[in-house]
């Protein structure tokens, strides 16, 4: 009877324990991914929202995938840190090899955050944490025979889904040079960016700022977070 009573008391315990460690990894969570206010951005010269912000990353994230696609390598290696450039880069090359196109459709984000902001010396680094939502499939790129294209759809699925969407999460590392004031008029079109993303500008294609003061994208972390969304 006593030893029955000292196991549960140690079962108990045990599950005190565990639930405390996974109290503690939340609330970790919660502080990783807390988002940046727009008062502090507006206290450190920036002229943009959070939102603002995180949804540019957004659009660069998507213009990043589409890049990819069309092999546009001029405007990968602009907003690319090397490591990451040389992934995608690898990735075209086994894609070919194995002759299929990995095609990524109608990207939409269900929410884009900035989750950190950082100014340290002359270097601004900021964190954005984005969950996406894609239409994801390959294309068997194989030749086929004069007979086998008469009876072979124009498209070929190799994997994937046409109609299906996909959700991921993504946190990604940003960093440029730090500069007082972002945000600048084009010169030609007289177009404002708040958040410079490329040495371009993203409406009439002037040349604007050099690599360095233009937001690179430096890491790129799959996520799979089971935490709601906050409103």
């Amino acid at each position: 009877m006593m030893s029955l009573f000292v196991i549960g008391i140690v079962i108990l315990v045990i599950i005190i324990v565990v639930c405390v460690i996974l109290l503690l990894r939340l609330s970790r969570q919660e502080t990783l991914f807390m988002e940046v206010s727009d008062r502090y951005l507006t206290e450190i010269g920036k002229d943009y929202t959070r939102n603002e912000f995180a949804m540019t990353i957004f659009e660069l994230y998507r213009d990043v995938i589409e890049a990819v696609q069309k092999e546009n390598y001029e405007f990968l290696r602009d907003v690319l840190s090397n490591e990451i450039y040389n992934n995608y880069l690898l990735g075209i090359k086994v894609s070919k090899e194995r002759q299929i196109k990995n095609v990524v459709e109608d990207m939409k984000p269900v929410f884009a955050r900035l989750v950190q902001f950082v100014q340290k010396d002359s270097t601004e680094v900021a964190k954005v944490w984005l969950r996406v939502s894609y239409i994801e499939y390959a294309l068997d790129l194989t030749p086929l025979t004069e007979e086998q294209q008469k009876v072979a759809p124009k498209e070929r699925i190799a994997g994937g889904s046409k109609t299906k969407r996909e959700e991921k999460e993504y946190l990604l590392t940003l960093v440029k040079s730090h500069t007082p004031k972002e945000s600048m008029v084009c010169p030609s079109c007289g177009y404002i960016l708040k958040v410079i993303t490329r040495c371009h500008c993203v409406r009439c294609g002037t040349n604007i700022v050099t690599r360095p003061f233009h937001w690179v994208i430096t890491s790129k972390e799959d996520k799979a977070l089971s935490q709601p969304e906050r409103k």
